[in-house]
């Protein structure tokens, strides 16, 4: 593998580099995947400040 068959960023080609780039579905497609890690990471945060919370209240 030479340097010109390199992937871009995040791995995939055309990504990050001022040239190609991805097709539509595949900008959605990134997009929705960047979307669900954030709100994942919400619920996550929110489940856990809530249950701090509340354990601090019983006891």
């Amino acid at each position: 593998m030479t340097g010109v068959d390199r992937p871009g960023l995040l791995g995939f080609p055309g990504v990050g580099e001022v040239g190609d780039r991805l097709p539509v579905w595949g900008e959605a497609l990134l997009a929705a995947a960047a979307l669900l890690v954030v709100v994942s990471t919400v619920v996550r945060l929110v489940r856990t400040a809530r249950r701090a919370r509340r354990g601090r209240r019983r006891r």
